[in-house]
C-alpha cells in the first residue's frame, strides 16, 4: 500500500477497529540474516472471519503506511500466529520487521486477502519467490493434513536456494529469468487438470505472465488465485 495521509490511516484504523486484535511478539528468530520468523500471540476469539490458509494479516508500521504479511501458521483457539518474513531491502517494511523484538505490543488486522485454500481441489500448485515462502509452508501443511498433493515453483536468488530446505518446504527452484511455464505445463500434462487449483503470488509482473498462460491452457479463472506481494518500482503492497 502506498503512503497515505496520517488522518486517512487513522480513519482506516477506526473504520476497521472490529478486525484489529491486540497481539504481543513472543518469539523472534533469524532463520538467515534476511529471513525472520515472528510469533504473535493474542486473543482472536472476536475475529469476524475464520482464518483460511493463504490469508494475509496487516499491520500499521508508521503514521502513513500499512504492510501485509502471510502467516505460515495460525491457531485461532490458542491465539497464535507465525510468519516467515523476507527482509528484502532497507525499506520501511523491512526496517519495521527487523526492529521487532519480544514483548512488543501491536495491533494485528485480519485475517483476510484474496488467497484462500481451495478444499474442493486435490492438487494445489503455488508460484512465488522469497516473499511467498510463508504461504508455501502454510499451504503445504494444509494439503498434507487433508491428504492432498502440493507442488510449488519458486523464483529464488541463488544465495537463497537453501531457504526452502530450512523451512521444510518441497519446491522446485527456477531461475529468475524464467517464467515457470515449462514446469507447469509438465504438471498439467501429467495430472488431472480438473483437480488442480493455482495460487500465484510474489512479483506482480510474473503473476500476469503465468495467469495468461494458464488461461490459454483452459484452466478456469476461478481455479487461479492471485495476490501480488510486490511490484517493481513500487514501495509496499
Amino acid at each position: 500500500m502506498p503512503k497515505i495521509p496520517k488522518w486517512m490511516a487513522n480513519a482506516m484504523e477506526s473504520l476497521f477497529s472490529g478486525m484489529y486484535h491486540p497481539v504481543t511478539v513472543t518469539e523472534v528468530s533469524y532463520i538467515t540474516p534476511k529471513l525472520k520468523k515472528v510469533r504473535f500471540e493474542g486473543d482472536f476469539s472476536k475475529s469476524k472471519k475464520e482464518f483460511v490458509p493463504g490469508n494475509v494479516i496487516e499491520f500499521r508500521i508508521n503514521d502513513n503506511e500499512f504492510r501485509h504479511y502471510t502467516p505460515s501458521f495460525w491457531d485461532m483457539k490458542s491465539g497464535v500466529c507465525e510468519s516467515y518474513i523476507y527482509l528484502h531491502d532497507k525499506g520501511p517494511g523491512s526496517k519495521w520487521i527487523d526492529n521487532l523484538k519480544q514483548q512488543d505490543r501491536l495491533k494485528l488486522l485480519g485475517p483476510g486477502g484474496k488467497i484462500k485454500y481451495d478444499s474442493s481441489a486435490s492438487i494445489h500448485i503455488a508460484f512465488g519467490d522469497e516473499t511467498s515462502l510463508g504461504l508455501f509452508n502454510c499451504l503445504q501443511n494444509e494439503a498434507r493434513s487433508k491428504g492432498h498433493t502440493f507442488k510449488s515453483l519458486a523464483h529464488l536468488k541463488p544465495e537463497h536456494a537453501h531457504w526452502p530446505v530450512l523451512l521444510g518446504i518441497q519446491t522446485q527452484i527456477i531461475a529468475e529469468e524464467t517464467s515457470g511455464t515449462d514446469n507447469i505445463l509438465e504438471w498439467l500434462n501429467h495430472g488431472n487438470r480438473e483437480s488442480m487449483t493455482f495460487y500465484l503470488t510474489g512479483n506482480a509482473k510474473s503473476i500476469v505472465v503465468l495467469k495468461k498462460f494458464l488461461l490459454v491452457q483452459e484452466i478456469p479463472n476461478h481455479k487461479i488465485q492471485t495476490e501480488p506481494y510486490w511490484s517493481e518500482g513500487k514501495t509496499g503492497l
